[in-house]
């Protein structure tokens, strides 16, 4: 879309000297509403002819951006509350809420959203790679990235709204993320796990999680009418999770966490007992607090922490549990995609690329097996 422009000296009752820049859309004459654009530049008239050059090369390749004051602060607030928090789930609305507080505003509160610049965030997280302005300690690249995502996609929402002219988090060099290799006790270790909870409260959702896997959420979300007593079946179908230190329960973010799983005969039987032994409450929660209520999923996880210090354990967290119970699975030649299903992965790939140190064990043992069959009796 053409453009064209002019300059206009002025001077002011005080008798300083500047230059108005006026570019105005062609298409706009015809209709004899002229849609102009203008900036005020103190300086010479060359200069000024400059910006306009450059206001008309920007206007027709759409990088053209009116003048704002908005500082990152306060559109961080305004992307927050009008775009956040109605199209995501409360605790990835939490989670930026959190992540912008404690790290973006500290940081970039203050500067205006128009200089924020690419290199000054690159920068930042070299920093915090070294430290943390909070702890002092190093992030781990996994928060960073995290961080990072939710800066970009609210620049990336300040570029659609023309408050800038491009993204400052595009092309942005991250730190290597780290490949978590799940802490898996072996059985004689699961065994003394069981052995130390019997008689304690943590005895039926450790049994729980080492017999199906399920996610701490979905743990402690689960009640009674969830269990099928005559099918021996579980459906897992909602997640509970903490936002500002409340539970709330939600429906699993993809539609293969909404799973019914089989559940073992010693398992089954012990939910049978632990049921006849409650007062159904009102909540009716499986795995609760004295008074029937929800545990909070990071009071439950500290519950589990002080269990294993307490009894000399070595230390895992609650999620490795899930490790724990898919790597029996697998070392016992149930399918990947058995696995996979009764695990409420996404996705076969998933579960291959998790548990393929595992896969790699059993596929060894397979060979040895069939090269003791084959070959004991008449070796090659």
């Amino acid at each position: 879309m053409p453009y064209t422009g002019h300059v206009r000296k002025r001077t002011t009752k005080s008798g300083i000297t500047t230059y108005q820049v006026i570019v105005e859309e062609e298409s706009s004459f015809a209709n004899g509403k002229r849609k102009r654009y203008y900036k005020t530049i103190q300086g010479g008239k060359k200069q000024a002819e400059k910006v306009m050059r450059n206001m008309i090369h920007e206007l027709e390749t759409r990088t053209f951006v009116k003048d704002n004051r908005i500082t990152v602060r306060d559109f961080m607030h305004q992307w927050l509350e009008i775009y956040v928090k109605n199209q995501l789930s409360p605790t990835t609305v939490q989670h930026y809420i959190d992540q912008t507080e404690k790290y973006i505003i500290p940081q970039f509160g203050d500067t205006c959203l128009q200089q924020l610049k690419n290199i000054d965030i690159q920068k930042w997280i070299f920093s915090l790679q070294k430290a943390s302005p909070r702890t002092g300690k190093p992030l781990s690249p996994k928060t960073i990235k995290n961080i990072m995502l939710n800066l970009s996609a609210a620049m990336k929402k300040a570029v659609m709204l023309e408050l800038i002219p491009k993204n400052p988090c595009d092309d942005l060099t991250l730190p290597k993320l780290e490949h978590y290799q799940p802490e898996v006790y072996s059985m004689e270790e699961v065994e003394t796990l069981l052995q130390c909870a019997r008689n304690t409260v943590l005895y039926l959702p450790l049994m729980i999680e080492i017999c199906l896997g399920l996610r701490r959420g979905e743990l402690l979300a689960l009640r009674w009418h969830h269990v099928d007593f005559q099918t021996g079946c579980l459906t897992v179908e909602e997640n509970l999770v903490t936002v500002n230190n409340q539970t709330i329960t939600k429906a699993p973010k993809t539609q293969s966490g909404r799973r019914e799983i089989q559940i073992p005969g010693t398992l089954l039987r012990l939910l049978k007992n632990t049921k006849a032994e409650r007062h159904a409450g009102q909540n009716d929660y499986i795995v609760c607090q004295e008074d029937g209520s929800p545990y909070k999923s990071d009071s439950f996880s500290m519950k589990f922490r002080r269990f294993l210090k307490a009894n000399d354990l070595k230390h895992i967290r609650f999620h490795d549990l899930r490790h724990i119970n898919a790597t029996i699975m697998l070392s016992l030649g149930i399918s990947p995609k058995v696995a996979q299903e009764r695990l409420g992965h996404s996705s076969y790939q998933i579960t291959m690329d998790i548990y393929s140190h595992v896969l790699k064990k059993v596929e060894q043992e397979a060979a040895d097996k069939l090269d003791a069959a084959l070959f004991e009796q008449n070796p090659a």
